[in-house]
């Protein structure tokens, strides 16, 4: 009996110390704060989360300018958890490249540890599925099921899809199965405005097109820095400038069709032809992808203005269709193919 009142209280004794650990070594609500405001853009993801919600309605309004409030601002909220949920799990996911290439960052130099980013993954995952049972029953099943699955294709990004050193040695797969989510994005505020009926409609897939050219092109020429570091394994220094530029070519061509669907062509084609033109100009003059920076050498900066036209080019892409629909230009109608 004495041994097993000594084993009870050790027990108890460890569990208290293992709590008291947990507490110790949680990193604290100003860390976190700090995380949040160094890593999360929210004014950035608002604008972004506002372009999606935007689209969604105005591509199949046919012209109309009412905006319902309460699915416009339930999904605004909801796109923009979707956006911070990705920066935290890419910030968990990379935190061993970023450890090389990244150290400034809040998990590499210990800000906040990779348990509680964990914690904070998961907590977000939960909140967005809980949303997306709520929207199911009080706005429409397939706006809830959308939502659903967005939340699931995030977290199946963030664990890779269960082969990420497979993806990882191939940029192309890797950049396309990331990206998709995009059209997901879109097409879940178009439920919420119009109802299951509405993903019938071409408009609606060529809306979610459009988005997903930008997003890829932006995910491309973000990355045209030719002194990255190897560890980063950017599309430019991994497939050269040739096929780094096809890609954003094909980006470019499908965005440029969803534009042309979408009557928005006019404005659409030439603002794209001038960043296909950047980018070329740019690798004209660009030294060799990842060639290391000599002794004194100074960074190369030409990427930045590409990086800085393609950001312009990505906003007006988000916000083309409410454009077109608001200032009632161009006057052409959408072309139901």
């Amino acid at each position: 009996m004495k041994a097993d009142a000594n084993t009870s209280q050790t027990s108890v004794s460890t569990t208290s110390s293992r709590q008291v650990d947990v507490f110790v070594q949680f990193s604290g609500y100003k860390n976190w704060l700090k995380f949040f405001s160094e890593r999360v853009a929210l004014i950035v993801y608002l604008i972004t989360a506002a372009g999606y919600v935007l689209t969604a309605n105005y591509a199949l309004s046919n012209g109309s300018k009412s905006l319902p409030l309460r699915p416009f601002f339930w999904t605004l909220v909801i796109e923009t958890l979707f956006l911070i949920t990705l920066r935290v799990m890419d910030d968990l996911k990379d935190v061993d490249t970023d450890i090389l290439a990244h150290p400034e960052r809040p998990l590499p130099r210990g800000l906040v540890t990779a348990r509680e980013a964990s914690i904070v993954v998961h907590t977000l995952v939960a909140i967005l599925l809980i949303n997306g049972i709520v929207l199911a029953v009080v706005e429409n099943l397939a706006c809830g099921l959308l939502c659903i699955a967005t939340t699931a294709y995030y977290y199946a990004m963030f664990k890779e899809f269960g082969c990420g050193h497979w993806l990882s040695a191939r940029p192309i797969l890797y950049i396309i199965t990331h990206q998709l989510v995009v059209l997901l994005m879109v097409l879940f505020p178009v439920a919420a405005f119009w109802g299951a009926d509405s993903l019938k409609d071409i408009r609606a897939w060529h809306a979610a097109l459009l988005q997903l050219g930008g997003s890829f092109t932006f995910e491309v020429c973000r990355k045209l820095d030719p002194t990255a570091h190897i560890a980063l394994a950017t599309y430019l220094v991994s497939y050269g400038k040739v096929k780094t530029f096809l890609m954003i070519l094909a980006a470019v061509l499908w965005g440029g069709w969803a534009a042309y669907v979408l009557a928005v062509e006019i404005i659409m084609w030439p603002v794209l032809g001038f960043l296909l033109l950047s980018v070329i100009v740019l690798f004209a003059g660009q030294r060799a992808p990842g060639t290391p920076l000599a002794e004194g050498e100074k960074a190369p900066k030409g990427h930045k203005l590409v990086e800085l036209i393609c950001t312009l080019v990505t906003i007006l892409t988000m916000y083309i269709v409410p454009i077109k629909v608001w200032a009632e230009y161009p006057k052409t109608e959408m072309r139901f193919l």
